[in-house]
């Protein structure tokens, strides 16, 4: 009867692992698929266009980008930035695991919307897609690449991403430069990203349009931290996977996930937490209202 009593535990157990690993790995693929509840797409199937052209006296205020931006697996500043403007309407064009190919491909819905504000923060999976041959060939393969990742095709893209805003929209535009890849200044994945970032600022001078110094805030920030043992780099790939499992099965924060992983600003080594978030809507905000008041004083945006 015992021996009974303990297999019936066991088997129980042992269903409820399953079961909970299961629940796990389709909201992780859910979570993969899944644009944000407030994406440009929810927002015309339920409201249509909005009435008026730029500048409204409700801004329509988009935030494209990629897992960053989206905010499931980085703190959401798109939510924050939300309470900081209340008196706009802020969608989230933030789509997991993107690069900035896959951001050019879904424009039309951002068009669609003739917003006032546009801001960009993409590259983070460019940067990452280089940074060796198993990630190089999961982002061909997963985001159907038309080309292999590299600093030529990304500089290219995301000059044609800001060419048909400018074209199509009356929107002023910000991009945000590509925060780092963990927290080491001295890791190759800390200089790609650099490289990146560089390219956006040379991007945002060539076309005109604002640029928004994220990364720069970032490392200020890091520069007076102490430096910490945080995972290594090669980690960064199983902590994700970790990290989704402590915010959506344990509960933990994703401010405590990054101090477990011995990180300041990162959760994972790539997704922010909310300081890093902070810093990023603070400087959104900023660009907003300066856009705002421009406009109500007449001033069109300055455009190379």
């Amino acid at each position: 009867g015992r021996m009974t009593g303990t297999l019936l535990i066991s088997a129980g157990l042992a269903a409820l692992v399953i079961a909970l690993l299961a629940s796990f790995a389709l909201s992780v693929s859910r979570l993969r698929l899944e644009l944000p509840a407030d994406s440009p797409g929810e927002w015309l199937a339920a409201k249509g266009k909005p009435a008026g052209s730029p500048p409204r006296e409700r801004p329509v205020i988009v935030c494209a980008g990629d897992s960053i931006t989206h905010g499931a697996v980085s703190a959401d500043w798109v939510a924050m930035l939300r309470e900081r403007v209340p008196d706009a309407d802020i969608l989230n064009a933030g789509v997991n695991s993107e690069l900035a190919w896959n951001l050019y491909q879904r424009l039309d819905g951002i068009v669609a919307l003739d917003p006032d504000f546009v801001s960009i923060l993409i590259g983070s999976n460019d940067a990452n897609a280089t940074l060796g041959f198993r990630a190089e060939l999961e982002y061909l393969t997963l985001q159907k690449l038309p080309e292999r990742p590299s600093p030529q095709f990304y500089r290219e893209m995301l000059t044609l991403i800001v060419r048909r805003l400018k074209a199509d929209t009356k929107a002023r535009i910000a991009l945000c430069s590509v925060p780092p890849i963990g927290e080491d200044p001295n890791h190759r994945a800390w200089l790609r990203t650099e490289e990146y970032a560089s390219i956006v600022k040379e991007t945002a001078r060539a076309e005109g349009v604002e640029y928004l110094p994220f990364r720069e805030k970032l490392c200020a920030y890091l520069a007076q931290a102490p430096r910490g043992r945080s995972i290594p780099f090669e980690d960064f790939a199983r902590a994700g996977k970790r990290a989704l499992w402590s915010l959506r099965m344990l509960g933990k924060s994703l401010d405590e996930i990054a101090a477990a992983n011995g990180f300041h600003l990162l959760v994972d080594g790539i997704h922010l937490n909310s300081h890093a978030a902070v810093m990023l809507a603070e400087l959104v905000e900023r660009f907003i209202r300066d856009g705002r008041r421009a406009a109500r004083a007449g001033e069109p945006e300055a455009r190379a």
